[in-house]
């Protein structure tokens, strides 16, 4: 017997994101109304059903997608993708009736890379705000550089370093698992992580030899942030806002990525009223 559908449980960090991508979605629609011909896309990988239970009052909350059918003035299309056919079935109920909405069963990061992200042309006046928002190291790097190099995707990301140090970066990179190694790889795009997660000590070991150091979180999250300018090729990656749980852990950091100076501009006002 299949197992009941359950929504979600999100954490209060959750609920902040949410409310932080609602926000610059409508700033971002907003920015865009009185540019006739120009299509605005929402897309959506990792959406989930488009409902989740709050662990804060136990009750559901609208998740993206659903703030997103809601955001005024209203985008012209959308993409939800996720991996799991329960929630997109539960999606496809909440989207009834809407032509305008486009919802993909399956890997998100070959949804993107194949079908969706090359059909996104500067060129052809065609823009799209997307939120990357995988569970853990699920989402291939291909995905995030075909963003940033065609100049017409603001981005926001959920860049998992607890799974990172869970699963690739530990104090002992010689007994890291296979599997976090090709992970990791996958996300950031190649092994170049590794300069960033770890250094040599200077004083090396009792024996003379170099001895490695794990860095901290603050290492990796701007190794990343230069990779995103440098080589995806975003114009503006402001420093990414650190999305803690109730034990004061960080959890996850929410990047934006955009090529606009005014996107800059909103969503550093955004950021200011959550760090």
């Amino acid at each position: 017997m299949p197992t009941p559908f359950k929504f979600d449980e999100v954490g209060i960090w959750s609920e902040l994101k949410l409310e932080i991508v609602e926000k610059y979605g409508s700033a971002y629609t907003a920015a865009f109304a009185n540019q006739r011909g120009l299509k605005k896309y929402y897309v959506d990988a990792f959406s989930g059903a488009g409902v989740h239970i709050s662990k804060r009052s136990g009750g559901p909350i609208d998740g993206s997608p659903a703030r997103a059918l809601k955001t005024t003035p209203p985008f012209d299309s959308f993409f939800f993708i996720d991996m799991d056919a329960q929630k997109t079935a539960h999606l496809k109920k909440l989207c009834a009736g809407r032509g305008n909405v486009h919802i993909e069963t399956g890997d998100a990061s070959k949804y993107l890379t194949q079908t969706l992200l090359p059909t996104i042309k500067y060129s052809e006046f065609k823009r799209a705000l997307c939120l990357f928002d995988p569970y853990g190291l699920h989402l291939e790097w291909r995905a995030m550089e075909m963003a940033g190099q065609s100049r017409a995707i603001d981005m926001f990301l959920n860049f998992p370093v607890m799974d990172m140090n869970r699963n690739a970066i530990w104090r002992n990179p010689s007994v890291v698992p296979k599997e976090g190694i090709d992970r990791m790889n996958s996300f950031w795009g190649d092994e170049s992580w590794r300069e960033a997660a770890y250094a040599e000590h200077p004083q090396g070991n009792l024996f003379g030899a170099p001895d490695i150091v794990k860095q901290g979180n603050d290492a990796i999250v701007g190794a990343f942030r230069e990779r995103l300018r440098k080589v995806a090729g975003f114009e503006f990656v402001p420093e990414p806002l650190p999305m803690k749980n109730s034990t004061n852990a960080v959890v996850y950091y929410l990047f934006f990525a955009s090529q606009k100076p005014v996107a800059q501009k909103i969503i550093g006002d955004i950021f200011k009223k959550y760090r």
